[in-house]
Formats: C-alpha cells, structure tokens, sequence
C-alpha cells in the first residue's frame, strides 16, 4: 500500500501538468476562434432593414431597385432597395447618384444616424440619402486599353463578253481606354475593265476623342482622300473642336462633333475653278456625325456616318461624305454586309461631276 501511494504521488503533479496543458490549447483555441469571429465581424458590411432586422455580410452590386448582398450562412440574396433603412461598408464602392454623379468611397452612418459617403481619395465625407443612389458596385479594377473593329472585303471577276476584277476593302476600328479613344476608318477600292485600271481609290480617316464628361468630349480628326480618276491626288482636311456623345452603349451609340478645319486639294493637273492652279488650301468648318444601332437581339445592325466640309473663303466650295449600311452576323463573328456610300463635292475637278454613288456587298470579320 505504501509503495503504490508513492507511485500515486509521483504521477500526480504530471497529470497536474497535463490538465494544464489542455486548458491551456482549449483557452487558445477558443481565443483564436473569437478573434476570428471579431475580424469577420469587422471586416463586414453592415445593412438595418425598415422591419428591424440587422445583416452581416458583403454588398456586391446594386442596380434595378434590387441589392445583391453575401452572407456566410445563405449566400447570395436579393433585398428590395427601399426596404433597407440604412447601411454601412467597410470597403469602397462606386456610387452612381440619380444627378449622374458618380462617387467612390465607404458608406458609414454618423452619430445622428446621417448617411454619409467618405471618398476613397481622402476628400471631405458627402452626405448623401439612400433615395439618391441609383446603382451600387464594386471598383474594377484599372482598365486596359480596349480594341473592337471591323473588316470586309468584296471581290468579283467577270470574264466573257465582259472582263472586269473588282476588289474593295473597308475596315473599322476603336481604340479605347476612357477618357481617351481613337476611331480608324480605311477604304480601297481597285477595279480593271478589259485588262486596264479603271478604279483606283482610296479614304483614311483617323479621329482622337478625350472626354471632359460622360458626354462631352474634345476631338481632332484627320482624314485623307485620294481618286486618279477624279484628277484628285489628295483632298484632305485636319479639324478640331467639341463633341457630344448622346448615347453610348452596346446596343445604340450616337456622337456628333462640330469644330473649325483646314482643307487642301491637289490635283493631278489645273482647274479652271482654281484660275488655273492645281492646288488649293482654306480655312473651313467641319461637322461629322456617327451611328450605329442593333435591332432584334443583335439580329442586325445599321451603321450611318456623314461628314461635312465648309470652305469659309469660298461659299460654294463644300463637300459632302455618307457611308451608310447594315451588317448581319453569321457564324463565328463572320457578318454580311451592305454599305451604300455617297460622296458630293459642289467644285468637282473639270469635266467630272458633282457625286457619286455607289453600293457594296461585302464579307467580314468582327474583332
């Protein structure tokens, strides 16, 4: 008896010792489990619905009347915009406001209970009411630079009675990145009648846009055209001013730019209009306007652009340019097309006239 006491003895001050242990990983573990809970907690947005209740969370977007907000416990859920009373986040967001302000920063609420908005950069907080906020979302990341173009191209070749090769190339394309974009418009045009050159033309047209708004823009534009069966080795212009975009979206998208210009002809030999030079320069106005718009679920798109240049030394020197057509997607991002130009200059080039129309069909691809 005596000796298992002494044994008893000696195990307990390490059986002491191993309750001491497990209190103590139990006392971390529930330590480390609150501290969690607390950084989840703080980290989370907040939302008070008009009915009392109160969620935890993270706002995603808000658009439509419709908030879309993520808890730990029933993941995504929709709640009615106007049945929340107030809200609070930890992050930034990007607030679209019904006056079309947009706003970035964290949604808090004063003492008061005010709702206020504190700008990410650091700016004084902007009270704001919940009827304002038009939309909701996450700030994006920096964006790139982004492309979207066009290009078709039509080719036919007659042989028999006739003997004609005709070649057309016409391409689009839009560089952006706002608040700048550049627009790249080219086209050729080559034809051959029994063995010799009987078309020979060609358009390029670049336009540099910098929006100050999410409507108005600057813009400078240069664009050159050449056509040896016109006696024209190069009319061109530079022109600069306002601009305004009235819609843009991928649906419909319309813009019209106004500003001064300056114009020069060259010709392959004298005018008469011109008191016999072959050359020409002036001061002008210019105004060009852009459309474009799907029908039917993207079924079909119609595309319009018109192009103006008025001589202010001389009056009835004026040059008028339409590209009008539709485009129909196919397969892939392979589109028909059907575009109808129209060009009128009022002092054409001797024994030439005023206009020319002309309609081409064309295959494409969609970039």
């Amino acid at each position: 008896m005596k000796k298992l006491h002494n044994r008893f003895n000696e195990k307990s001050p390490q059986r002491g010792s191993n309750r001491l242990i497990r209190a103590c990983l139990k006392s971390g573990m529930l330590a480390g489990l609150l501290i969690v809970l607390f950084v989840s907690a703080a980290n989370a947005d907040e939302l008070l619905m008009k009915n009392g209740d109160r969620l935890q969370g993270t706002v995603l977007s808000m658009s439509l009347g419709k908030l879309v907000f993520k808890t730990s416990y029933a993941g995504e859920i929709k709640i009615k915009w106007d049945e929340i009373a107030r809200l609070t986040t930890e992050k930034p967001l990007e607030a679209y406001l019904r006056d079309e302000n947009t706003l970035m920063g964290k949604l808090t609420i004063t003492k008061d209970g005010a709702l206020i908005l504190q700008p990410a950069d650091g700016s004084p907080p902007v009270p704001i009411a919940m009827a304002q906020i038009k939309t909701l979302e996450r700030p994006k990341p920096p964006a790139g630079w982004k492309f979207s173009g066009n290009v078709s191209a039509g080719v036919s070749k007659e042989t028999g009675n006739t003997n004609t090769q005709k070649y057309n190339l016409t391409a689009n394309a839009t560089i952006s990145n706002l608040p700048n974009a550049v627009k790249l418009y080219a086209q050729f045009k080559k034809e051959w009648s029994k063995g010799k050159l009987s078309k020979n033309q060609g358009l390029g047209s670049a336009t540099y846009k910098r929006f100050f708004t999410k409507k108005w823009f600057g813009f400078g534009n240069g664009t050159a055209q050449m056509d040896t069966f016109k006696s024209m080795d190069l009319l061109g212009n530079v022109a600069v001013g306002p601009g305004y975009q009235f819609y843009r979206s991928r649906r419909i998208n319309l813009a019209a730019q106004i500003g001064p210009a300056y114009g020069y002809e060259k010709y392959t030999k004298p005018q008469s209009f011109l008191d016999g030079k072959s050359e020409n320069s002036y001061i002008a106005g210019y105004w060009a306007l852009d459309f474009d718009m799907w029908f039917f679920d993207k079924f079909f798109q119609v595309f319009h652009h018109n192009d103006i240049l008025y001589d202010f030394q001389n009056s009835t020197n004026w040059k008028l340019r339409t590209r009008t057509g539709i485009r129909i997607p196919m397969v892939l991002k392979l589109f028909a097309s059907f575009q109808f130009n129209y060009d009128y200059v009022n002092h054409p080039a001797d024994g030439r006239k005023k206009n020319d129309q002309e309609g081409v069909l064309g295959l494409g691809w969609a970039f």
